[in-house]
């Protein structure tokens, strides 16, 4: 998959806050945090943690993010 460089953000996860349906993830990119709401089935087939490295897409209206599966979990 290739994607531009200028849409991509790659941080590490400073919180993952679930709700009723949705769960708020929050990354630290480095200047600012980058907040993204995404399903909980999304966090949840991630198995998105504080601290994981993920990349977040992001256009004028959303941003999504990627974990690399391939990596080994600590």
């Amino acid at each position: 998959m290739r994607i531009s460089q200028a849409n991509k953000l790659v941080g590490k996860i400073m919180d993952v806050k679930s709700g009723q349906d949705l769960t708020e993830v929050i990354i630290d990119i480095g200047d600012r945090p980058v907040y993204s709401t995404i399903t909980n089935g999304a966090a949840e087939a991630m198995n998105l943690h504080k601290g994981d490295e993920v990349f977040a897409l992001f256009n004028s209206v959303d941003v999504t993010i990627i974990k690399d599966s391939k990596r080994h979990e600590e």
